[in-house]
């Protein structure tokens, strides 16, 4: 495919993606979205799954015929099992013969809690998940973007790297951190049409939000208060996370890279 000119005559016609191979990591609650949502658009698709491998198969049948390759069990903060997946050759490049772009959408299971009190080695998960994970993601499949000359890459990150969640200080520093790797990659790689960028929503209504808010302790407080702050008067959809992605990845967005687009109502305007 001729991408550059792909991007100056697609038609909007929904096939905007026809012919695109695209691994997403993480395809449960946002994750899940973002595959109907760029599978509608005519992309091929490879998924990853923490551990559970239950929801990916439920969403791989309910998908059209052809358009899921699959999925694989992944622990993105490893980095030999990253690269047997997402690497040149690894097991998502088989499923699709071949792949461009990369969408991430991993976070880390947690409760919330003062830092002074924190336990270190659950801060060292988090920071491992939240940021090392992409990180290893983006080593992994950079070669064969690079080799191609053609490559969109976003990380689903959060808003709370922008504004800082109370009782939430590591997670808040890793989505951080994935804004400043991001717009370095960004540097390294425009001149050769590789894009980098980042989703950061607000609170969003998935599973884990529903628990998060029937909380009684800190973090029921601290979800009430960000939501009733939501400008917009009420929380996201995953499928508006999902179209905000199909943009970045689609052929309309090729002049932009570095970026960390927020979707969450106004919160962290």
């Amino acid at each position: 495919m001729d991408h550059a000119s792909a991007e100056q005559t697609a038609p909007r016609t929904g096939t905007e993606l026809e012919g695109r191979r695209i691994l997403v990591v993480g395809v449960g609650g946002i994750g899940a979205a973002v595959v109907r949502r760029l599978v509608g658009r005519g992309a091929t698709v490879f998924g990853t799954y923490h551990s559970r491998s239950g929801p990916a198969e439920e969403l791989g049948a309910s998908l059209p015929e052809g358009r899921w390759a699959g999925a694989a069990g992944l622990d993105a903060t490893d980095p030999a099992a990253v690269a047997a997946v997402a690497g040149p050759g690894g097991a998502a490049e088989r499923a699709m013969g071949g792949m461009d772009t990369l969408v991430v959408t991993t976070g880390h299971r947690h409760g919330l809690g003062f830092f002074a009190a924190s336990d270190p080695q659950q801060t060292a998960e988090v920071v491992a998940t939240e940021l090392l994970g992409p990180m290893n993601l983006v080593r992994a499949v950079l070669p064969a973007l690079q080799e191609s000359g053609f490559g969109r890459i976003v990380i689903v990150g959060s808003d709370s790297g922008k504004a800082g969640t109370l009782g939430d200080a590591a997670s808040s520093a890793a989505r951080a951190g994935v804004a400043g790797f991001v717009r370095a990659m960004a540097r390294e790689t425009a001149r050769k049409d590789i894009t980098v960028n980042v989703v950061s929503p607000g609170p969003t209504g998935t599973e884990m939000l529903a628990g998060m808010l029937a909380d009684d302790g800190l973090a029921g407080k601290v979800m009430k208060g960000t939501v009733k702050a939501i400008p917009k008067g009420r929380t996201g959809e995953p499928e508006e996370i999902a179209e905000a992605v199909a943009y970045l990845v689609g052929p309309y967005a090729g002049f932009t890279t570095g970026q960390v687009l927020s979707v969450s109502g106004g919160l962290t305007m």
